[in-house]
């Protein structure tokens, strides 16, 4: 065992104090005949914040656990800066954890739960500067005024927090966060998000953070990895994720209301390119550009373009200049937007609108698409026929 010897001294001196880089290649997982991760493949940068976004169950928190070394691996490596650490235990990663459960001590208040990482073996912080960092920690979580308390007395948002602040105050080189924000309520969600991007801590490390909540991926994530049933499906900036996805399952995962998918054909003759829209009765001009690149990839003339509600527009006045007559359905108000259904000839399509312009049912209307913002995507694979990693 002497090669463990020394693999635990590495450990110790040089992940003290650093931002790591976390590889995973090639890792497999298996629960009995389940296959958790299938060859999962990805590495993150130094002191980026790495979000995973997949739906329930498609191996976020067993990737997690897998990087603390929580659960052993099939086959594959974890990597902390280019060594493999398979073999090495977990209380020498240099990893913060906080899971969607709480796993607090009851018989600790707060106060103590959150210190108790300060006060671990090896540990030489004064009562001083526990009792500093603990009150910071508190009241960027907003709960220093629930430091006397016990977990019994409190909610599962209340719960989550002292669990977030006693992973965050130990200043690892790597924190996994699981869903830290799950069962927080909707206001202090929104203000913890923002204050994430301050959080000197945070911004000297390295952060794995797991969510299904594609609003929390694209505000947080300096980069956002999309994974589904053990695989990685794309990574990428929050912009690529949402204006270039790989495929229908990322672009139907990422954003709401869903994007709109329409059945088209990929026409042209001496003198224009269009995209013919039989179910709604329309046709889509093409700018040359985007048909040569189209039939650079031989894309089918069967395809599936889809489009986000935003990037679709109606208007009442002249609408023969339209690309498209449809008819208003159903208006809905969500504070900040509007959402309207309309409806051309066969096919339902949703955009967003100013919430205070209230559109009855049955209006004329044209409409027209931004044709940069079109994706393009095979029938048959379901892949965006255009999408690249650059």
């Amino acid at each position: 065992m002497r090669w463990l010897h020394h693999d635990r001294i590495f450990y110790v001196s040089c992940f003290h104090e650093i931002m790591a880089v976390v590889a995973l290649r090639n890792v497999v997982k298996t629960y009995g005949d389940v296959t958790a991760l299938h060859g999962l493949d990805f590495e993150t940068k130094e002191g980026e914040f790495f979000v995973l976004l997949g739906p329930s169950g498609a191996g976020k928190t067993t990737t997690l656990k897998v990087i603390a070394g929580l659960e052993d691996i099939d086959s594959g490596e974890v990597v902390f800066d280019g060594k493999v650490v398979n073999t090495v235990p977990t209380n020498l990663r240099p990893v913060g954890m906080a899971f969607e459960s709480y796993a607090l001590y009851p018989h600790f208040t707060v106060f103590e739960n959150i210190a108790n990482p300060l006060r671990a073996p090896g540990k030489t912080y004064t009562e001083t500067e526990i009792k500093d960092r603990v009150q910071k920690m508190a009241k960027m979580l907003k709960i220093e005024h629930l430091l006397t308390r016990h977990p019994g007395e409190l909610s599962g948002g209340q719960k989550q927090r002292v669990s977030l602040g006693r992973t965050m105050v130990r200043e690892p080189s790597v924190y996994l966060l699981d869903e830290p924000l799950t069962h927080v309520d909707a206001k202090i969600r929104f203000d913890l998000r923002i204050q994430f991007h301050r959080l000197e801590e945070l911004q000297q490390s390295t952060t794995v953070y797991v969510t299904h909540d594609y609003v929390e991926a694209l505000s947080l994530g300096d980069r956002i990895g999309i994974i589904d049933q053990g695989r990685i499906v794309q990574i990428g900036e929050p912009k690529q994720i949402y204006y270039h996805p790989r495929n229908i399952f990322v672009a139907h995962l990422v954003g709401q209301p869903s994007i709109n998918l329409m059945n088209a054909q990929l026409d042209a003759d001496d003198h224009n390119a269009h995209l013919h829209v039989p179910q709604g009765g329309f046709s889509i001009p093409l700018s040359p550009e985007r048909f040569h690149a189209l039939k650079q990839v031989n894309a089918p003339r069967d395809l599936i373009v889809g489009i986000r509600p935003r990037d679709l527009m109606t208007f009442t006045t002249t609408p023969e200049t339209a690309t498209a007559q449809v008819k208003s359905d159903v208006f809905e108000p969500f504070g900040s937007f509007g959402l309207l259904s309309i409806l051309a000839r066969d096919i339902y399509l949703k955009l967003l609108t100013d919430p205070e312009q209230e559109v009855e049912p049955d209006i004329p209307l044209g409409l027209n698409f931004r044709e940069d913002r079109l994706i393009f995507f095979d029938p048959t694979t379901e892949n965006n026929l255009l999408w690249s990693e650059n």
